[in-house]
């Protein structure tokens, strides 16, 4: 099983629908967002069967973005966050804040964060950050593809 890893779209709605796009091309059906939507509006763009989301440092306005995203269909829960998608124990997190304690600890198949801006793939374990799907900053706008059965990570650049 594969499933999509973007972070900070603050508010880009065209890349938001390409890589909706793109994850439904490829028949990815989940996916995890770490955080800084900006605003409640971008939420109903995110129209794939399973959506898992976290807050990010630039999303202010918490209550209705959770609102929106309850019509959606999903939860935008605080970070960090543990989940489990096919027997693989993910971490989730907005900013990087004790990063290494998530990945050394033994608990994790997959550490996943955004917040910098920018993507890297490290391995053991799989340590993750898919870059700004905005572009804004770095000018490039990524995200990633995760295959849980190996694992292993693809970066998209838009």
């Amino acid at each position: 099983m594969k499933i999509g890893v973007i972070s900070d779209t603050h508010d880009h709605l065209e890349n938001i629908k390409k890589v909706i796009n793109i994850l439904k091309e490829r028949n990815i059906t989940n996916l995890i967002h770490l955080g800084d939507y900006c605003s409640p509006f971008s939420l109903p763009l995110l129209k794939i069967e399973k959506v898992y989301a976290i807050f990010g440092n630039n999303d202010g306005d918490k209550l209705f973005l959770q609102k929106k995203a309850n019509e959606c269909g999903f939860e935008i829960d605080r970070a960090p966050k543990a989940i489990t998608i096919e027997r693989r124990k993910i971490a989730i997190m907005h900013e990087p804040y004790q990063l290494e304690a998530f990945r050394k600890s033994g608990i994790y198949d997959i550490v996943l964060h955004g917040h910098t801006h920018e993507y890297y793939v490290k391995e053991d374990p799989l340590t993750v950050n898919p870059g700004e799907l905005c572009g804004y900053l770095s000018g490039k706008a990524t995200f990633a593809i995760i295959d849980l059965e190996k694992p292993e990570c693809e970066i998209v650049e838009l």
